[in-house]
């Protein structure tokens, strides 16, 4: 299998001790990184993990079996006691059906070829997971958005809310209950959009009729987004196809949102788009606010967000547009909600052994 064969293996923690060990997953539409993580008093080690192309891949078997191997040559003791994998999409059944790959996962196909008990989770069910083993004052791992005030409000025992672009748009939340939380899961991203001012309202239109039906969130709020931004600059605003943006408009759609991000510091078409995207994935964040009131910590994940920080932060935009509601006394309710940007890319391996060792 090819992506086996061009999978990355990383040793992060070779010699690290543990009182369980569990093999967990993260299978994205871009890449899918497997792991064995130990634990002890509940604390988390990623000690081996191995990233493989999920467009090079058509299942989890071999490439579980492989990591497997890999851990078995090194050191006899990493044979773990249990699986937990992550995956973007709806999972019924202990099955899953990967919303942006045209493969499935089998929990119980994983179970009898591997031997393991096994646990599937959607991909922000993990991550709601992992904020669990998260302190949210660790700067290392967790940013802190100031509002436009200034202020950063405490985190309060209360509902927390998750929402991260990336491939796609995930989203999920966290209902706070008898001292503990419990995680859930949602098709959030797949939520119909609302435009909200005149450009948005354009672009809205532009991909209505491109796709002959009410777009969602996803088709603008993830990587999807920003290069869907780009043709509908493109097709609409008659943008000119020269220098950077010829050199953009010629490269796969995938690759896009990249050179439009890192381009927005020179070319002001770029700086335009970067500005439309953080004012929409803001407005969906307060939207979310709005739905469940997570005074409790909204979090923002995924790899896109880290890497545009700047973008989020400049002018306040994102905090700004985040706090613009109709009604005066929402307002108030949103400036009250502390607002954090996951910086760790290692969360969802962290959360799918965390839910593997308390559901399992």
């Amino acid at each position: 299998m090819h992506g086996v064969d061009s999978m990355q293996i990383k040793w992060l923690n070779p010699d690290a001790t543990f009182s369980d060990l569990i093999l967990a997953g993260d299978i994205g539409g871009t890449n899918s990184n497997l792991a064995l993580v130990g634990e002890t008093g509940g604390r988390y080690t990623i000690i081996l993990e191995v990233v493989f192309p999920s467009a090079e891949i058509n299942d989890v078997i071999d490439p579980i079996k492989k990591v497997l191997s890999i851990g078995r040559e090194r050191r006899a003791d990493l044979v773990p006691t249990r699986c937990s994998i992550s995956a973007a999409g709806a999972v019924i059944n202990n099955t899953v059906n990967l919303t942006n790959c045209g493969w499935s996962i089998d929990g119980g196909q994983i179970q009898r070829e591997t031997g393991l008990t096994t646990l599937l989770i959607n991909d922000f069910v993990a991550i709601s997971y992992g904020l669990l083993t998260y302190d949210v004052n660790d700067e290392r791992y967790i940013h802190k958005l100031k509002h436009p005030d200034g202020t950063v409000p405490s985190k309060q025992n209360a509902t927390i809310a998750v929402i991260g672009p990336g491939t796609g748009l995930g989203v999920s939340f966290l209902v706070y209950s008898n001292g503990d939380y419990i995680p859930a899961s949602s098709e959030g991203g797949h939520a119909a959009f609302a435009p909200f001012d005149d450009e948005s309202e354009a672009f809205c239109k532009y991909m209505r009729n491109k796709i002959g039906i009410t777009p969602g969130v996803e088709l603008f709020v993830s990587g999807q987004g920003i290069k869907n931004i780009f043709h509908f600059y493109k097709d609409s605003k008659k943008m000119p196809i020269d220098g950077l943006i010829a050199e953009i408009d010629a490269t796969a759609d995938s690759d896009k949102p990249g050179r439009i991000s890192r381009g927005a510091s020179e070319n002001d078409y770029c700086r335009s788009m970067m500005q439309l995207y953080v004012r929409m994935f803001a407005s969906e964040a307060s939207s979310l606010a709005c739905t469940t009131l997570p005074f409790g910590g909204l979090f923002l994940a995924g790899g896109t967000v880290s890497k545009d920080l700047r973008w989020l932060q400049e002018d306040d935009l994102f905090m700004k547009t985040f706090e613009i509601n109709y009604n005066r006394n929402v307002v108030g309710l949103l400036k009250k909600i502390p607002v954090y940007v996951i910086l760790d890319y290692s969360i969802s391996l962290y959360g799918a052994a965390n839910a593997g060792m308390k559901i399992l």
